[in-house]
């Protein structure tokens, strides 16, 4: 299990089943998607700059404030411990049964979508270049995965 110090006191945090519910209410591409939780595994396989606050917007209870979310990082950030907390919700999220279950989905949909457009003729640029990114995100993700 996690720990976050928020407020200046630490809470336990963990990527259960509640944290892949409010992740896919709060982060789903469009509503009923359920693509929230795979969206926060992507987000640090990209090292998106929103990831960890991401992660710990679902991971913490709802009575903490965007605002204390972002002072607590904003305090690791000062105290030189961002990327260690960085890692550290990483390590948690791929040991989440429940969160990995989400990208694994992810992956076998895209990769689905990906199929149909690499096997394309005459593609324009945009999707050479769609293709290409594609292609990278797939494999990093599979990466993330194994």
């Amino acid at each position: 299990m996690l720990e976050i110090t928020v407020k200046g006191q630490p809470v336990e945090a963990k990527f259960n089943f509640r944290a892949l519910f409010r992740a896919n209410k709060l982060y789903s591409s469009a509503e009923g998607a359920n693509d929230g939780a795979s969206s926060i595994w992507l987000a640090f396989v990209t090292d998106d700059d929103m990831a960890l606050f991401k992660a710990l917007r679902v991971l913490l209870p709802k009575s903490y404030t965007d605002d204390e979310i972002m002072d607590a990082l904003d305090k690791a950030e000062e105290d030189g411990k961002s990327q260690e907390l960085f890692k550290e919700v990483e390590q948690e999220l791929h040991e989440s049964g429940f969160f990995k279950h989400a990208a694994t989905r992810w992956l076998n949909l895209t990769e689905k979508y990906g199929q149909a457009l690499t096997e394309k003729k005459n593609k324009t640029a945009e999707e050479k270049i769609q293709e290409a990114a594609t292609k990278d995100t797939l494999d990093a993700m599979k990466k993330s995965l194994s």
